[in-house]
């Protein structure tokens, strides 16, 4: 069984679900701080979530199909995940706080799926709160989305493993000189963040035009591994670093 943030936090602790959309109890019991007694076996073990359970088998179970409303899930990710419903139930017998947290991020997601557009107002007021400018936050957006689609084409072209990195860093280099880990230490970045959240405007838009020419080249051309995937992106960068530089001297004196 996988599991995926719903996203959300609460006191630190990320709220999972598993591939089923059922949310983890072990996560709200621990991001509640609540006591043992608290856990979810003892509210499992409850006359009243008894009766709620039987409730839902007739009501919800219908709707999931041969899904059990309650899960139980080892190893790593382990621990006991319930049915949406259920679990705003438990999370209002943990803590009134996590009740209401829970609740807003549920309703949240679902205007979500309605309106995609709530998910870029929701990312674009995180960036505000980082203190991006309103001209990063676009040229952020632009990127990803570039970025998502470069990928995709790697992935298509036989990129694996370091491969990845190998093309990231072919990109980076004829651009600003340097790897991503080049940049975080002329940056003054810690050693895992990610250098483009601390790009400007101009940095960005560079990026994204050089990996969507990289993405174009390497379908065009059929260019396949992660050698000559990351050479076709070094060719783009290259390029888009000439524009640049050429841009930076000024027109030319007659």
């Amino acid at each position: 069984m996988s599991t995926a943030p719903i996203p959300f936090a609460f006191n630190g602790v990320i709220i999972r679900r598993d591939e089923s959309s059922r949310v983890s109890m072990t996560d709200l019991w621990k991001a509640a701080k609540s006591p043992r007694k608290k856990k979810p076996a003892e509210w499992l073990a409850r006359e009243s979530t008894q009766e709620l359970l039987e409730v839902a088998r007739n009501l919800i179970t219908p709707q999931m199909g041969q899904l059990e409303l309650i899960a139980s899930q080892a190893g790593r990710y382990g621990g006991t995940y319930a049915q949406q419903t259920l679990a705003l139930s438990y999370a209002k017998w943990l803590s009134p706080e996590l009740h209401l947290a829970v609740n807003q991020v549920f309703f949240e997601r679902q205007a979500e799926q309605k309106d995609p557009d709530k998910i870029l107002d929701r990312a674009e007021a995180a960036y505000r709160r980082r203190g991006f400018t309103e001209a990063q936050i676009r040229a952020r957006f632009l990127g990803k989305a570039t970025r998502n689609r470069l990928v995709t084409v790697l992935a298509r072209h036989g990129v694996h493993k370091h491969g990845y990195r190998l093309c990231t860093n072919a990109t980076y280099k004829p651009l600003w000189g340097g790897e991503a880990a080049d940049i975080r230490v002329r940056k003054n970045l810690p050693e895992k963040a990610n250098p483009r959240e601390h790009m400007s405007e101009k940095e960005l838009v560079g990026l994204h035009l050089a990996e969507l020419l990289a993405a174009e080249g390497i379908e065009k051309g059929n260019v396949r591994g992660n050698t000559a995937c990351a050479e076709e992106c070094r060719r783009a960068a290259r390029s888009v670093a000439k524009m640049i530089v050429e841009h930076e001297q000024g027109p030319d004196k007659p």
